[in-house]
């Protein structure tokens, strides 16, 4: 699937031969004119302080899923259907694989990622993860 938003998770469906065919990139910014419609892309986990931003093609590009499973045992943040945010270890992870959606929240990145945390008194939250910086 060609990415339609910002924030996807994607790769290149065909790398060439000296790129890391497993190299993840996400989504900044699509800029359509039909079929030269091109996308702005930044690297993940490269090791780099400030990866640098790619402009290719969008039609070179695929939504990829992205494992969750190494979520669980850490501590974060979770969003709840209530509207409130709690801090937790993570117990469980709804999904093991999942297309993420990635979205600008007020202090942080708001996700599609559905984990079950408990909380330093003991009691369970169902709710999604949220990234602060």
């Amino acid at each position: 699937m060609v990415p339609t938003k910002e924030g996807q998770i994607v790769k290149f469906h065909s790398p060439l031969a000296d790129e890391n065919p497993d190299q993840q990139y996400v989504v900044l910014e699509i800029k359509e004119d039909g079929e030269r419609s091109r996308v702005d892309i930044k690297a993940l986990n490269t090791g780099l302080s400030f990866p640098p931003v790619n402009t290719v093609l969008l039609s070179d590009l695929e939504v990829i899923e992205v494992d969750t499973s190494d979520l669980t045992g850490h501590i974060v943040t979770i969003n709840k259907s209530d509207f409130s945010q709690v801090v937790g270890k993570v117990i469980k992870v709804s999904e093991q694989k999942i297309n993420l959606d990635l979205s600008k929240g007020i202090h942080g990145v708001e996700t599609n990622v559905w984990l079950t945390i408990l909380d330093d008194k003991g009691n369970e939250h169902m709710g999604t993860l949220y990234v602060t910086p």
